[in-house]
């Protein structure tokens, strides 16, 4: 009688035990499968560009006459012949694609850098629908990252160009 109580007593006890590794690995497995597959996606996605926007204001704040809303993307400059340059911007505003060019007269794309590129003046390029609805207002370029730059004389990329625009 004593051996077939210990008997039931230890099967009642693996079989608990059997039940409570079950009960945890199902709750293992619902974290896993209900966990996003990337937590750091959403803030590349949402974190990153409003940290970008908060510190190209802060650099903005200190130089007068310049304001945002920001155009944010790439700078081709291509020499077209011996006066003239073609200056084409590649990027966004508010999230919406901000892409406009020019002819830039009298200039040598082969003198450019990324430290002269600050500060160019692309006057009636504000695009429709970022600062306000029709567009035309007056911009400069403001920051150019530096590793991004690449000059091969007849034509200049700068791979990030924020862009403000001038405050009348």
């Amino acid at each position: 009688m004593c051996f077939e109580s210990a008997e039931m007593h230890r099967k009642a006890r693996e079989a608990e035990e059997a039940r409570r590794r079950k009960l945890a690995d199902d709750l293992k497995r619902r974290d896993r499968s209900s966990a996003p597959a990337r937590p750091h996606t959403w803030l590349s996605r949402v974190i990153q560009p409003a940290l970008a926007v908060l510190l190209l204001s802060l650099a903005a704040e200190g130089q007068a006459g310049v304001s945002g809303p920001a155009l944010m993307g790439s700078v081709t400059l291509i020499q077209v012949n011996a006066t003239d340059a073609t200056f084409i911007f590649a990027g966004q505003c508010r999230g919406n694609a901000a892409n406009f060019s020019m002819t830039l007269s009298p200039y040598n794309v082969a003198n450019t850098t990324a430290a002269n590129l600050e500060g160019l003046s692309l006057s009636g390029q504000g695009p429709a629908g970022c600062l306000s609805q029709l567009g035309g207002e007056n911009l400069t370029v403001n920051t150019v990252v530096t590793p991004q730059f690449v000059n091969l004389g007849s034509s200049a990329t700068a791979g990030h160009v924020v862009i403000l625009y001038v405050v009348p």
